[in-house]
């Protein structure tokens, strides 16, 4: 099973040979108010029951704290059944998809975006403030996870950026190859939880 809750919600089945059963996207409704009952609908659609299930993948950031627990909740139930575990970043997928260079980009918490730089070289990630993001927009290709990863100012700076879930519907066996190869990651959030829950005084 594949679960995406960075923004939008995902749920995806694959295949023994990692090749799509059936994807759904949900835009636009609150993400935990229908990730059990959609779950079920897509097992029942593709005439399935839980333990048939081998394993479910998380997408683990980066994003933040309420999306990334939706996803990693859902994984640890499915576990407690013997479910094994997998996880990735979004921004790995270019580079698995034959991608040597480029930049993946998305908002941030409030005033920031996050960039993951990659080249024959070095890699880089940082957060960088709005007021600050045209001087590292660099001449590379340009990566997105989706629309939601964008605001009315780096849509207009970003030059056509390729997709990282659309690239998941196209080369689900090479990605998820990947992924399989290596234990489940730590959420990657943006911000701490004691921050994203700070109380002031």
């Amino acid at each position: 099973m594949f679960v995406d809750s960075t923004y939008d919600l995902n749920l995806g089945l694959l295949d023994d040979g990692l090749n799509w059963l059936g994807i759904e996207k949900f835009k636009g409704q609150k993400a935990s108010a229908i990730i059990q009952n959609e779950s079920y609908k897509l097992f029942e659609k593709n005439n399935l029951k839980m333990r048939d299930l081998k394993g479910i993948i998380t997408v683990n950031g980066p994003g933040f704290y309420t999306g990334l627990r939706l996803s990693e909740g859902l994984s640890d139930v499915f576990s407690f059944f013997g479910c094994k575990q997998y996880s990735f970043y979004s921004y790995e997928i270019p580079k698995w998809c034959g991608y040597e260079s480029g930049l993946w980009f998305t908002k941030a918490y409030r005033g920031e975006y996050f960039i993951h730089q990659w080249g024959p070289e070095k890699v880089s990630q940082k957060l960088v403030a709005v007021k600050e993001i045209d001087t590292h927009i660099e001449d590379v290709k340009h990566f997105i996870h989706s629309e939601a990863s964008l605001d009315q100012h780096s849509s207009s700076i970003l030059t056509d950026p390729i997709h990282t879930s659309d690239l998941i519907l196209k080369f689900s066996f090479k990605i998820f190859t990947e992924v399989l190869k290596t234990e489940k990651k730590e959420p990657f959030y943006f911000r701490a939880p004691e921050d994203e829950f700070k109380v002031n005084p």
